[in-house]
């Protein structure tokens, strides 16, 4: 499934500065979609960058794209398990 980025919000402090960004994802194929926002945050950036600031909006997308892969990761446990049983990606 192809999954485009479909929104970029930048949300601002106070002093100006990017606190966080939303990214919104989207995709289908046949009767399956999935549509999706991540929300990037200083704890999220990668070694060597200091703020969300020095990101370019590839960076971010790229960034976006890793958090939804981690939150979408498919487990081996079934529904009908409980939420307890399943692990999350790390």
């Amino acid at each position: 499934m192809q999954i485009k980025m479909s929104n970029l919000n930048y949300n601002f402090d106070n002093n100006g500065n990017t606190s966080s960004i939303n990214i919104s994802f989207s995709g289908n194929e046949g009767s399956n979609f999935i549509s999706a926002t991540m929300v990037v945050t200083p704890d999220d950036l990668p070694q060597g960058v200091d703020t969300l600031d020095d990101l370019n909006r590839k960076q971010v997308q790229n960034l976006g794209r890793e958090k939804l892969a981690k939150y979408t990761a498919l487990t081996t446990a079934t529904p009908n398990q409980g939420s307890n049983s399943t692990e999350t990606a790390k």
